[in-house]
């Protein structure tokens, strides 16, 4: 309840007019408010605004905030204190007590928090004895292990590796007892668990190598353990969740990884902890690893963030083993996150790009580390975006063999193009789906910027792809067009009459298709010859022709077909006109609005309007 109220707080409160009310004068000179720093002396503005003035930060002491965190900075406000004030000055109600309360559970939220990360802390000392015990026969196997992967004592200690041996039942247990840390920390650590007849303590990563698992403020809040013998069911298990351990919250590394990823404005995320551990070695300090091998939607927005800190655009790579199981990883991982890259393209001020790239075969990222660094360098230099990872992935799935489904890789595709790609990279991609499938590009084009950005999107409501896909890859709505077709086909003779005409007045996809198929030939096709892709449409025009819908008793079969051209090109004309319309709507709505670009878009739509009318006027009757 609180955090939702105080969410609802920070977004009614304009941070400059809040500050204003407290006589805090702000100079408008450029594109960010600035004013001279509460927090210290300065001569020069250098305290600043967010774009969307919910933040502040100072460039000159580096003070940063929302409006809570100024409140309780430099006025020194309870949190309480803080709600109280911003509801007064909202004019809001609220229920005092409900904060303290929350206030309360916070505190103790916080208290075991503390407990937690101390019993962590001390088990990471006690499995750092365990691996470098030298009297050990394990602990040398286990060293001797981790220095075949030239992972030294120097990176043990600085990584946070450790070992848990399997000798003694609950010897953990007795190491939190001889050093006397707070039982409450220890249970709700979640590192030890009672066997099956409930007697006696067991280490939970028993004969594993342990690797620390670290926040962003270093605290140690779980651990990983991986297998060392071919008998353990799961080579890595990871801390069950507890008060200070989620997993889909936390990046493994980014306690290490965050500052360099601000400066480099990109992120890696590679699967394993030891990919991380080998690249920080040599200098490679912009990875993470995700807890599993799915980044969830919480760090991507996270990681995004650090990307885009110092830079306007930022790019995050994932990089997972080159085997099926890593293709998978990285294809449910992209599915999984489409929403967030979706609203990172269509409403952040600051973009990111996602790309995607595999090690050479046989290899992992800890391999190319070892055997040679230059090689990650050229990897991820030629990382592909995203969207042509699963061009090539869903082509080879839908595109190829006997049971090949244009339908169905068009239905996967051209969302991601169309929420996820600003115009040049439409026209790239779609240039591509081109020639994948050998449909159209300029219907393909008209499309996606029309169909599916227009008709499909009003009032930021969503239909189901499928039902978007089948509405721009067929439009049983486009009579006209189908008439057209049905006539050829059934008075083949007729296709010297109308054999020039411009394939861009058909606005379906497919109907175009057949058309510039009969166009290369020079004739009509029969079904018998025709792309299986397109059998489906003969099966419509047959049905067509069936119920009798072409046939007008009043007119000569030319004098029809001569008829339905023209209201293929009166129907071309009026998405012209709409076209023109919207685009003289936004270039009114700018702010640095160009009376040259108005004026000619606005003779354009009278030149259409007029072509419109000379073309129903064509018509015989």
């Amino acid at each position: 309840m609180a955090q939702e109220y105080k969410e609802r707080i920070r977004e009614n409160i304009d941070l400059k007019e809040f500050l204003a009310s407290k006589g805090i004068v702000w100079s408008d000179k450029g594109s960010v408010p600035k004013t001279l720093c509460m927090f210290h002396d300065e001569k020069t503005p250098s305290f600043t605004l967010s774009r969307d003035l919910k933040r502040y930060r100072c460039f000159g002491c580096n003070e940063s905030g929302d409006v809570f965190d100024f409140l309780m900075s430099y006025e020194k406000l309870s949190f309480p204190e803080s709600i109280k004030q911003l509801s007064n000055y909202l004019s809001w109600d609220y229920d005092e007590t409900s904060y303290i309360d929350d206030s309360e559970r916070r505190k103790k939220s916080n208290i075991i928090a503390s407990e937690v990360f101390e019993v962590n802390k001390l088990a990471q000392s006690y499995f750092y004895k365990q691996l470098t015990d030298q009297r050990s026969e394990s602990s040398k196997k286990v060293i001797d292990y981790l220095a075949k992967r030239d992972i030294s004592l120097s990176t043990i200690s600085k990584h946070y590796i450790g070992y848990c041996p399997d000798g003694n039942l609950g010897s953990l247990f007795s190491y939190f007892q001889l050093n006397k840390i707070n039982k409450r920390g220890v249970m709700k650590s979640n590192l030890l668990f009672k066997k099956d007849d409930g007697n006696d303590w067991v280490d939970f990563f028993r004969n594993r190598i342990t690797i620390a698992i670290l926040d962003e403020k270093s605290n140690i809040v779980g651990f990983s353990g991986r297998s060392i013998n071919e008998t353990q069911k799961s080579k890595y298990i990871n801390s069950k969740d507890s008060d200070v351990f989620n997993k889909s919250q936390i990046l493994y590394g980014l306690d290490r990884a965050s500052e360099t990823i601000k400066l480099k404005s990109q992120a890696i995320i590679v699967e394993g902890y030891f990919d991380c551990i080998s690249g920080y070695e040599k200098g490679y300090l912009n990875l993470v690893a995700a807890m599993g091998t799915q980044l969830s939607s919480e760090n991507f927005d996270k990681l995004k963030k650090l990307v885009t800190y110092s830079s306007d655009t930022g790019e995050i790579v994932f990089c997972f083993d080159n085997d099926s199981a890593g293709h998978k990883a990285a294809l449910d991982t992209i599915l999984k996150l489409r929403e967030n890259i979706a609203i990172n393209f269509k409403k952040a001020d600051k973009k990111i790009s996602v790309k995607v790239c595999f090690p050479s075969k046989g290899k992992d990222p800890d391999e190319i580390f070892r055997s040679n660094p230059l090689e990650w360098d050229d990897m991820i230099s030629q990382s592909k975006n995203f969207i042509e990872f699963l061009m090539e992935f869903y082509s080879k799935e839908f595109l190829l063999g006997s049971n090949k489904d244009t339908y169905k890789f068009l239905d996967t595709i051209l969302p991601f193009v169309v929420e996820s790609c600003d115009e040049n990279q439409q026209s790239f991609y779609l240039r591509k789906i081109s020639k994948l499938t050998d449909l159209d590009y300029d219907l393909l084009n008209i499309e996606a910027k029309t169909s599916m950005k227009s008709k499909f999107r009003q009032n930021n409501k969503r239909i189901n792809n499928d039902q978007i896909i089948k509405r721009v890859i067929f439009n049983p709505e486009k009579s006209q067009e189908k008439h057209f077709l049905a006539l050829l086909l059934q008075n083949s003779e007729l296709f010297d009459y109308v054999k020039d005409m411009e394939e861009f007045y058909f606005s379906d996809l497919h109907f175009r298709s057949v058309f510039n198929y009969w166009k290369k030939e020079n004739k009509v096709i029969k079904r018998d010859d025709i792309n299986d892709d397109l059998i489906f449409i003969y099966e419509e025009l047959e049905s067509y022709l069936d119920e009798g819908f072409v046939s007008d008793p009043d007119l000569s079969f030319e004098i029809e077909l001569e008829n339905v051209k023209t209201r293929l090109a009166i129907d071309f004309q009026k998405r012209k006109l709409n076209e023109t319309a919207v685009r003289l709507k936004e270039e009114e709505e700018h702010t640095d609005k160009d009376k040259n670009i108005i004026a000619s878009l606005m003779l354009e739509i009278v030149e259409i309007t007029e072509n419109i009318k000379n073309l129903e006027r064509s018509e015989v009757n």
